[in-house]
């Protein structure tokens, strides 16, 4: 418990620090349980499909927290802590003996399968926040030795609860910058650029971008999610992006995933998209950038390079071979810098043609050049 005014302000502070630092909620929690005599902290999000992109249970094995997970611990129709609170109003306190008979607290499932097993039967809880469709909410959990939480220890968490939800407020103002911020700057260097969350909905666009929406593309933006104009397409960008959002990466692999989208007009050039995971905080409670997609030309010989393996099926040795034609080079020369037989580089440019559908070298370099 606490035993002194001070005691309560330093508690307060920690809670402000960890708005700032987010590495700090873990100690903030675990300080909040102690002065309420109870055994853990929580912080917990709650989506509106019942995901849990944040679950801080201080002193608890981490297991305790897959398991949360396991058992649709955020599901308001599976635990009863989470239909209380998510119906409750914003700092409205609840424990145990507000939602639940104690025949109920005996014998619910959620009880039986995580709570009592964890050894943390007993709650204090308050929505703090409702922000982007998402629930924020505190709490400490108590263990069956330390029972339903005390008319005093309860009017500690009570006066502290306002002060959480403060820091949580300041803390969500805070990362509303982040997609702003990475928008501005590309905007100064004119690039079509898209910013998006983790679930790929577009948070922020350049100016650049919304000109690139409005020709003849192949983008578009459906319910806030970039969308391309034919399915095949479609089915890419959004793997990309949803590979991005969840940070994969292969060692090895070019950070960025290169996604060519095609238009349905005809004469109009594809369009070449970088997609690549933005550095996120460690502990955010609002939707945050997690992805950006640069939209370029394909004048480059990357653009190039991509269209021709993307649209056109060539190999990366046919597309090399394509790029070194439209640069000049002779058979031989690309022969001799390759190390093979000049048949061999014969065969790969007969291949090529082919798949681009045309019969003379002159017509591969003009299909190039026009990209």
């Amino acid at each position: 418990m606490l035993r002194s005014d001070e005691q309560w302000l330093d508690l307060a502070d920690s809670f402000y620090s960890a708005a700032l630092d987010t590495d700090r909620w873990y100690v903030a929690l675990d300080a909040l349980a102690t002065a309420t005599g109870s055994r853990s902290g929580q912080l917990i999000t709650i989506g509106p499909d019942a995901g849990i992109p944040i679950n801080i249970m201080t002193n608890l094995d981490p297991e305790a927290l897959d398991e949360f997970v396991a058992c649709r611990g955020g599901d308001p129709a599976v635990n009863p802590r989470v239909y209380a609170g998510t119906r409750a109003p914003v700092l409205k306190v609840l424990a145990e003996n507000d939602f639940l008979t104690v025949d109920e607290h005996a014998r619910h499932p959620h009880y039986d399968e995580f709570a009592r097993p964890w050894d943390i039967p007993f709650i204090c809880l308050s929505t703090l926040e409702r922000h982007q469709g998402l629930v924020i909410g505190l709490a400490v959990l108590r263990s069956q030795a330390q029972g339903h939480i005390t008319s005093e220890e309860r009017a500690v968490f009570e006066s502290l609860a306002p002060h959480v939800r403060a820091a949580v407020r300041m803390q969500i103002a805070l990362e509303g910058n982040g997609a702003a911020l990475v928008k501005g700057t590309l905007e100064t260097l004119t690039v079509p650029a898209f910013v998006c969350d983790r679930s790929g909905r577009v948070l922020e666009l350049t100016t650049q971008a919304e000109e690139l929406l409005r020709g003849r593309s192949g983008l578009s933006l459906r319910s806030r999610r970039l969308s391309a104009a034919l399915e095949v397409d479609d089915r890419v960008l959004n793997d990309a992006i949803a590979l991005a959002a969840r940070g994969v990466h292969k060692p090895g692999a070019p950070l960025s995933q290169t996604v060519v989208v095609r238009t349905e007009h005809a004469g109009s050039a594809p369009l070449v998209l970088d997609v690549l995971p933005l550095p996120s905080a460690k502990l955010a409670l609002t939707p945050q950038p997690k992805v950006l997609i640069v939209a370029r030309g394909p004048r480059t010989d990357t653009g190039k390079a991509a269209i021709l393996q993307s649209v056109y099926g060539l190999t990366s040795a046919e597309t090399e071979i394509a790029l070194q034609l439209a640069q000049g080079a002779s058979t031989e020369s690309i022969a001799q810098a390759r190390d093979v037989a000049v048949g061999t580089v014969r065969a790969q440019i007969k291949s090529a043609l082919a798949k681009l559908g045309v019969r003379r070298q002159v017509e591969l370099v003009a299909r190039l050049h026009g990209f």
